[in-house]
């Protein structure tokens, strides 16, 4: 009987144009607890292993995020965050731009905990021609952007200026961005992060009247003495600062 169900609820989901329900990919107690705060988020310091607890069971979530568990180096820090948010008419496509429109984030706002104030998260943002390069060239966000490629600066608030290389995975119902920093990442004068020791990503996914957003940073960070905590609280803040940036311009409230 419950295959039965399964399969008609599948049928269903295909006639209407999307292909997962949010409580099938997140199971049942992670859904009701979403539904009633909205976000999940947890921090782990100095991690035993490499592992991702609430990425989605979805087909492009668990592709990316997979590619983070290969390897024996453990990282200084893992972080997550799982959003559920009601769908407000932006399509995939819509979101899929977003992703990609890297200059918008340029001046995005957040709340600094550590200030006790709103700041700038980004003083400038722009996409460049390769991972070490200076040159500003315009964002790409014509067509689909799956296995798309494209590297950027950003001018962080706390963590300086940071080349990336985003890369890009796209279906009919989610879109996932995976940042890695392709240069060092300083904490003032402090190299804190060498390159490709930093990874950021996201993923959203149509869910009907509901996207599931999954967010997820690891980083490997050198023992920074009294710079550690303030390093642990910066990049813990990042996935929430970030995921706001996107959610202004979906929502249509970028400043």
């Amino acid at each position: 009987m419950k295959k039965l169900v399964a399969l008609v609820f599948a049928a269903a989901a295909c006639t209407l144009g999307f292909s997962y329900s949010a409580r099938e990919i997140l199971g049942d107690e992670t859904y009701e607890r979403l539904k009633v705060e909205g976000v999940i988020q947890t921090n782990r310091f100095k991690p035993e292993s490499v592992e991702f607890k609430l990425v989605p069971k979805t087909e492009v979530a668990e592709k990316n995020f997979g590619e983070w568990t290969k390897g024996t180096e453990l990282p200084a820090m893992i972080g997550e965050n799982l959003y559920l948010l009601p769908k407000k008419g932006s399509s995939i496509g819509e979101v899929s731009v977003i992703l990609r429109a890297i200059s918008n984030l340029e001046g995005s706002t957040y709340y600094s905990n550590r200030r006790k104030k709103w700041e700038v998260l980004y003083k400038e943002a722009y996409c460049i021609k390769g991972p070490e390069d200076s040159e500003k060239v315009p964002d790409y966000t014509k067509g689909s952007a799956d296995g798309q490629v494209q590297f950027c600066m950003l001018n962080d608030n706390s963590l300086g200026r940071t080349n990336y290389r985003i890369s890009y995975l796209q279906s009919e119902n989610e879109i996932a961005a995976d940042f890695m920093n392709t240069t060092s990442v300083s904490i003032g004068p402090v190299k804190a992060v060498s390159p490709e020791k930093l990874k950021i990503g996201v993923v959203f996914i149509d869910c009907g009247e509901e996207y599931v957003v999954y967010m997820a940073l690891k980083a490997k960070f050198f023992n920074l003495g009294v710079l550690e905590d303030r390093m642990m609280k910066s990049l813990g803040a990042r996935l929430d600062a970030i995921y706001n940036c996107f959610m202004k311009q979906i929502e249509g409230d970028q400043k």
